[in-house]
């Protein structure tokens, strides 16, 4: 099915929105995540549209909305509350993934008469690094982040589609060849001067500087609704790929546990052969979770 586009101005940020199924549907809000557009949802998306309707908006500086070159966390939450108020003026469902699910959880605190059921994919965030438990560490490491993160990257342009694929299934095995050639059709755009590049801004990775696990925690404890969390039990090689950390990329024990009763009214499901892009790996699997919860939640 074609998705209906909606074009949103929030403050001179033009944002695209995807639409699907009904218009009088229960709503249901996705948010895709960092470095990913919300087509790359399509395969959890659809199912829920032959019930629902189905809002996927496209994430300053990804996809076709607007790269302003400002990210921050508040930002991306006054981007989806002026969404809502233009699109959708009933409670929602809010699915997250990643960068959508931290923005996800901090709206429901935010604002807990527009969300009446959560789930978050991934969106726990990675292991314990060593830098939580020693303050000056922990300085001296966003000293390095903050640089590597706003230096402007080399220009590197994307020799062609196949090459983009072939960078997608490299970065995630499981995912099928046949999909990535689809995700990467629309994870491309073809710029002004005619070389293709990432659908991205790289500096949205800005909005993770200086946020804290602890703070984090603090908006996760005053969320309320019933909140699914999903994991995927091969997440692991994602974060030992972005980042140092102990136990080769997985929690300690105890660690994800402590993390999830953190919310009021949780439940959690891992996705075996699933990775951190959950919906690459396995759309099926966490359709199925994402339509029972739902079917017994709201």
């Amino acid at each position: 099915m074609e998705p209906r586009r909606h074009r949103i101005d929030v403050d001179g940020v033009g944002l695209v929105v995807l639409e699907l199924g009904h218009a009088d549907g229960p709503p249901v809000i996705m948010l895709h995540g960092m470095r990913d557009v919300p087509e790359s949802l399509l395969p959890v998306a659809e199912p829920l549209a032959r019930t629902h309707r189905v809002l996927l908006p496209a994430l300053r500086g990804h996809g076709d909305s607007d790269r302003p070159g400002a990210y921050a966390m508040e930002l991306f939450l006054y981007d989806l509350y002026r969404t809502v108020e233009a699109l959708e003026p009933r409670a929602f469902t809010l699915f997250g993934h990643s960068l959508g699910a931290q923005i996800g959880a901090r709206f429901a605190a935010l604002y807990p008469d527009r969300v009446g059921a959560l789930v978050l994919v991934e969106g726990l965030g990675p292991p314990a690094r060593p830098e939580e438990a020693d303050p000056a560490l922990g300085i001296r490491h966003h000293a390095e982040r903050l640089l590597a993160t706003l230096t402007p990257a080399p220009d590197r342009p994307l020799p062609d589609l196949e090459f983009a694929a072939g960078r997608l299934t490299r970065n995630n095995p499981r995912l099928p060849p046949e999909r990535a050639r689809e995700i990467a059709v629309v994870a491309t755009r073809r710029e002004p001067d005619g070389q293709l590049r990432w659908a991205f801004d790289a500096r949205v990775a800005s909005v993770f500087l200086g946020v804290s696990r602890q703070e984090t925690e603090h908006y996760w404890r005053a969320v309320r609704c019933p909140t699914l969390v999903v994991t995927g039990d091969q997440a692991a090689e994602y974060w030992r790929g972005q980042m140092p950390l102990p136990n080769d990329g997985e929690f300690a024990p105890g660690e994800l546990e402590a993390r999830i009763r953190c919310f009021a009214d949780a439940e959690h499901v891992t996705i075996a052969g699933a990775g951190h892009m959950v919906h690459y790996d396995r759309p099926a699997d966490l359709t199925a979770f994402v339509e029972d919860f739902l079917g017994r939640r709201t």
